[in-house]
């Protein structure tokens, strides 16, 4: 069976999400507390598994005191015939790189980051 492949960006959102709740040092299950989920639920967010509602997205926003379109950074980046982002079960980070207006040497920074970076553990 094939298995089912996330847009990557709920990959990015989901990025975002483990980013700013790091940057808080809060645990996954402080955030899921606050939203009265599980902790694997927000695992799952966390790694563009499951797709967070714009609902949920809110609600996280007022949690970490962040606006929602903080979730989305990195996003602009994005287009659908740009396949650097291919779902690799590995969430990370774009940060800073919506600044480079070179398409061909956005993409290829966006691989050198896939290429060297390693999966992290998670809490």
């Amino acid at each position: 069976m094939a298995q089912k492949v996330g847009h990557p960006i709920d990959a990015i959102v989901g990025g975002n999400l483990a980013r700013i709740r790091k940057a808080k040092g809060l645990s996954l299950s402080a955030v899921a507390d606050a939203l009265g989920i599980s902790f694997q639920q927000v695992q799952k967010y966390e790694k563009g598994k499951n797709r967070i509602s714009a609902s949920v997205l809110f609600e996280l926003g007022r949690a970490l005191a962040v606006s929602v379109d903080e979730f989305f950074r990195g996003a602009e980046t994005f287009s659908l015939d740009d396949k650097a982002l291919e779902p690799s079960g590995r969430t990370f980070s774009t940060g800073g790189l919506e600044h480079v207006k070179d398409v061909k040497v956005r993409r290829a920074l966006l691989n050198l980051i896939k290429t060297v970076s390693v999966d992290v553990v998670e809490d």
